[in-house]
């Protein structure tokens, strides 16, 4: 069963309501998927309500697992619209504000 175990989640939407980031946050946790992350890292949240709403959200689901989370990372669906390669090594900086890639050429 995949899981998150280990590793960085990386999370942005757009269009969901956060009633409905609730709900799907609810579900990755009630179903174990997010036991053992080692940190999440946030990017935008693009015509997903008011942000404050989102924050209060995202604080409360993910607050209880104890690891790092990170956001405004500035991935996602955004004006910026930065790319985030899955399945690398990563570092995530909570007290930096910043999530590396790390790989040679990406550096």
């Amino acid at each position: 069963r995949p899981s998150a175990r280990g590793g960085l989640l990386v999370l942005e939407d757009v269009g969901e309501e956060p009633y409905r980031l609730d709900r799907i946050l609810t579900q990755l946790l009630r179903s174990g998927w997010l036991d053992g992350v080692a940190g999440v890292a946030l990017g935008s949240w693009e015509e997903c309500g008011p942000y404050e709403e989102v924050r209060a959200v995202l604080a409360d689901r993910l607050g209880g697992l104890g690891v790092p989370v990170v956001e405004e990372l500035g991935f996602g669906h955004g004006p910026t619209a930065l790319t985030v390669p899955l399945g690398i090594p990563a570092v995530l900086d909570a007290d930096a504000g910043t999530l590396t890639l790390d790989v040679p050429a990406l550096r």
